[in-house]
């Protein structure tokens, strides 16, 4: 990849919680012009008001000369239409980030930037992102998905440890399995738990929540549907990509997706700033507003490049789950061994539950 010349690119963090952003930096950090990749500044969009996250963050920016933190006094506690007052420059493309991705490719910033470029009619081009109700289901009928189950004991059953491999663990005991559960009623076996590969059989995914959902998606419309609310589903989608990781098998992500104008994720996205200055002030749910109403209102489609794959960790209806899992402590070993520089290796937030003993790595 060549960073095209005469284009400033900018990354728009969407800021608020420490405890993902500090994951996040060692993918932003390689992603910097300045260590050969895109991202000529990083911008922290102010927005929380909570006391710890902010100077968490002020820290931060002291130490990186490419990170800033803008918005400050203007969007704090606002709705997010106020970040998007600021992303209006010629020739600069942002790169919307949420603050929960967990996962970003190598690939992913400089296929979606240059497919920006060479694709100038669209309005927007997202990511494909993991942990979305609309791509998940496509990224399940094209092969990316595959069937894990949470841990079936009540309690831990395995040592604390910071590994972030499935074949690390067993596999799902076959006896354990059932036929039929209500996936919304899913609830997490215990706190720090983690999800079991059943099988390499994909006939197996139908005794999971993808493929529940799948056979019986209900009336709802999928943005708003089982698959956004279900921390299960998040879940599935979460570990299916680690073990594709895993397995070095990230083409089964590689497919064509135009939304149709129909609403779509606004977790990771590139736009132009003189775009986004035309059509201000962008509504409140700028979600709405960016990937389908001004789509639909000037005839530019909004379209997932499914090359540039990304992790998104949480909606806000699958949090209390999704956090009992130990998904973040996957993703933060991930990163330590692929991505973080030496100086710059992340540590747990949380002390180890009780009684808890490290197997190995940064468990405390």
């Amino acid at each position: 990849w060549k960073k095209p010349e005469g284009i400033k690119i900018i990354g728009m963090v969407f800021y608020g919680r420490k405890r993902y952003v500090d994951l996040l930096d060692c993918y932003l950090q390689q992603n910097l012009a300045s260590n050969g990749g895109y991202f000529d500044e990083v911008w922290f969009m102010a927005h929380t008001e909570k006391e710890d996250d902010v100077v968490w963050v002020e820290d931060l920016v002291k130490n990186i000369p490419e990170y800033k933190i803008v918005g400050k006094g203007d969007c704090e506690g606002k709705k997010y239409s106020c970040m998007w007052n600021y992303a209006i420059e010629d020739k600069t493309i942002y790169v919307k980030i949420d603050d929960d991705i967990v996962y970003i490719h190598p690939d992913a910033i400089p296929q979606l930037v240059h497919t920006r470029i060479a694709l100038p009619h669209p309005y927007a081009i997202s990511a494909n992102l993991v942990n979305s109700p609309v791509t998940g289901m496509e990224q399940y009928h094209y092969g990316a998905i595959h069937p894990f189950l949470p841990d079936p004991s009540s309690k831990p059953s395995f040592l604390a440890s910071e590994t972030w491999r499935v074949s690390d663990k067993k596999r799902y005991p076959e006896e354990e399995l059932v036929d039929e559960y209500d996936l919304m009623d899913m609830t997490p076996p215990y706190r720090g738990h983690p999800w079991l590969l059943v099988s390499d059989d994909h006939y197996d995914l139908l005794k999971t929540p993808m493929g529940k959902y799948d056979m019986d998606r209900g009336s709802a419309p999928i943005a708003f549907g089982a698959a956004w609310k279900s921390w299960a589903i998040g879940a599935q989608q979460q570990y299916s990509l680690l073990y594709n990781l895993e397995q070095n098998k990230m083409n089964r992500y590689f497919f064509v997706y135009d939304t149709q104008y129909n609403r779509y994720n606004l977790n990771f996205c590139a736009v132009w700033g003189s775009d986004i200055r035309e059509q201000l002030p962008i509504a409140d749910d700028d979600e709405q507003d960016i990937t389908s109403d001004i789509p639909k209102r000037i005839g530019r489609p909004f379209l997932i490049d499914t090359r540039s794959v990304v992790g998104h960790f949480s909606f806000f209806t699958q949090h209390d789950g999704i956090t009992k899992s130990d998904l973040l402590d996957r993703w933060r070993a991930f990163a330590n061994e692929a991505v973080c520089a030496p100086n710059n290796l992340k540590k747990p937030y949380d002390l180890m539950c009780k009684n808890f003993r490290a197997e190995d790595g940064l468990g405390r």
